[in-house]
């Protein structure tokens, strides 16, 4: 009898730290989430936080440039005012669709909304290649001039 209540009760022993233990890997496992979740949510901060300083600094070069180009075709527009007529209509509709131009750029840098990491780097890639390409087409337009 003794040997049947010591083997109930290690049988007993033993199924109580099975349970114990399950319940601690349990709690371990849910700490560990819960951890891993902060961890996540402080790298999207993060992400979310270089995102806004790099947008911010990109927004004020590509501003300044179109500023620039802006400050280029408003002295050219004074000068047509003052030359001849052919100098005039040479050059006025030309002038005009490079303001229009300027202001599609300027128009683009405000409305852009982020879409994600992949769709940031083409928009930037993008943006910047026709700033450049209009910055190339501005100064080739006021060398040739006449």
């Amino acid at each position: 009898m003794k040997n049947k209540n010591l083997i109930i009760m290690v049988f007993g022993l033993i199924a109580a730290l099975v349970v114990v233990g399950c319940d601690v890997n349990r709690e371990k496992k849910v700490e560990d989430a819960k951890e891993n979740v902060k961890e996540a949510k402080q790298e999207l901060k993060d992400a979310q936080t270089e995102y806004e300083a790099e947008w911010q600094e990109f927004k004020s070069a590509a501003e300044l440039k179109i500023d620039a180009n802006q400050k280029s075709i408003d002295e050219f527009k004074v000068e047509i005012k003052t030359a001849s007529k052919k100098f005039k209509a040479k050059y006025e509709k030309e002038v005009v669709i490079l303001e229009e131009k300027n202001i599609a750029l300027r128009k683009k840098i405000n409305e852009y909304k982020y879409e994600g990491k992949d769709k940031w780097a083409e928009f930037k890639r993008d943006f910047n290649s026709e700033l450049d390409a209009f910055g190339k087409t501005l100064k080739e337009f006021f060398t040739k001039k006449d």
